[in-house]
């Protein structure tokens, strides 16, 4: 009996594929070393989270041991990015780091990572993790049950079933955040808002840095529009785990809404550093600014995204719009020039730098991208009303 239960399980190891994820080539080799030792076969490396995310979309693993810190992409960044994967999103992460930081560990547990290790480690400690990985995937707990079972029903529009398992959750463990912050979800899904507000706080009370309840409270509180308690909760968010582009750019907007300009100029700039390659963070920043008319700002992260990005044309047109309201009209011919030679044939960009050449003075040239926008689109209302006023005045300078 022995035998065979040994036999299967060896079956079984041998079946499972790993992805490790690590920018140094002689800390793959370890893992693997140690993941060959433990009889696991099956071991596809990767040196960072760029190419580690080609992979998972094209052969997904069981496993990924991943490391925190690599350049281009991180592990942390790779983990956010297969977890809004809907096909990825239950892959088991085990995360490699040699941090050991209150935040840093606040940041690998809001984003679901199922395990970490600390360095240096011993193929035990491997071995280890992850069989605690591979018993809570196969036997997930009763609590986990009843949670999941509410998530379905609530999905349905089942409320009153979703109620019961949340309350069955809650006599099996009385105490434990994840349930009041479920019973927030349930209220808020029936807009319910105050009751919501209720459920997440007492989430907080039994654990103050249970991030999905604080991110929660503060999109209910966004609904009802209280300002002030809206930066209050993101102010709370971010001082247990500031490491989170989204969530700094929430409290940025908001302090921005609130007049409170130097604030909101410092959780933009801890956003950007604090994930360097989260240029979708970046660009939303930017548009931000550059609705407030804080131009200058925007133009330095459009153009920081455009290094990053040099095929993106959006980026390039909205850096010379930014560069348009401060009046520097040559660098915003120089970047609508740059995305003319990405897409030569976009109309807008046409139309975009004929206003650039107009407002730099430059009237021969700008009606000759006016033009040429109306040659590939010869309806363009915008385009000929620019052209109707600037013959009018060539009219009446001559008259």
């Amino acid at each position: 009996m022995n035998e065979t239960n040994g036999a299967k399980k060896t079956k079984e190891k041998g079946a499972m594929k790993f992805l490790v994820v690590d920018d140094m080539i002689n800390m793959r080799r370890t893992i693997r070393n140690m993941l060959r030792q433990l009889g696991y076969e099956r071991i596809t490396e990767c040196e960072d989270g760029v190419s580690a995310w080609n992979k998972l979309c094209i052969d997904r693993p069981d496993i990924a041991i991943v490391d925190w810190n690599m350049p281009n992409m991180n592990g942390i960044t790779l983990l956010k990015k297969t977890r809004q994967e809907d096909r990825l999103a239950d892959i088991p992460f085990i995360m490699v780091t040699a941090e050991v930081a209150e935040e840093t560990i606040a940041e690998a547990a809001e984003t679901d990572v199922d395990a970490y290790i600390i360095k240096p480690f011993v193929a035990k400690t491997l071995e280890e993790k992850i069989d605690l990985v591979l018993e809570r995937r196969s036997n997930p707990s009763p609590l986990d049950t009843h949670l999941r079972l509410a998530s379905i029903y609530a999905h349905a529009g089942q409320f009153n079933k979703a109620t019961s398992e949340l309350k069955t959750a809650l006599i099996v463990q009385p105490n434990s955040p994840r349930v009041y912050t479920a019973f927030g979800d349930l209220y808020q899904q029936r807009g319910m808002l105050d009751d919501a507000e209720k459920a997440y706080k007492k989430a907080l009370i039994i654990e103050p840095k249970y991030m999905k309840a604080h991110d929660s409270l503060a999109a209910v509180l966004i609904k009802k529009g209280d300002e002030k308690k809206i930066i209050a909760a993101l102010k709370e968010a971010v001082a247990v785990s500031p490491k989170n582009a989204a969530r700094q750019v929430r409290l940025g907007k908001a302090l921005l809404g609130s007049d409170m300009a130097g604030e909101a100029r410092k959780a933009f700039k801890y956003a950007v550093s604090s994930e360097p390659q989260n240029t979708a963070a970046q660009l939303e920043i930017a548009e931000i600014f550059l609705a407030q008319n804080m131009d200058h700002e925007a133009a330095e992260l459009f153009a920081a995204v455009s290094q990053v990005n040099p095929e993106d044309v959006h980026v390039y047109n909205r850096l010379g719009i930014a560069y348009r309201k401060q009046g520097k009209f040559q660098e915003a011919i120089a970047e609508y020039t740059k995305a003319l030679r990405v897409d030569p044939q976009d109309e807008h960009l046409h139309y975009n730098l004929g206003r650039a050449y107009l407002e730099a003075g430059r009237v021969a040239d700008a009606k000759a991208q006016f033009r040429k926008a109306l040659e590939l689109n010869p309806e363009f209302p915008e385009v000929l009303e620019i052209l109707r006023e600037i013959e009018a005045k060539q009219a009446g300078g001559a008259g």
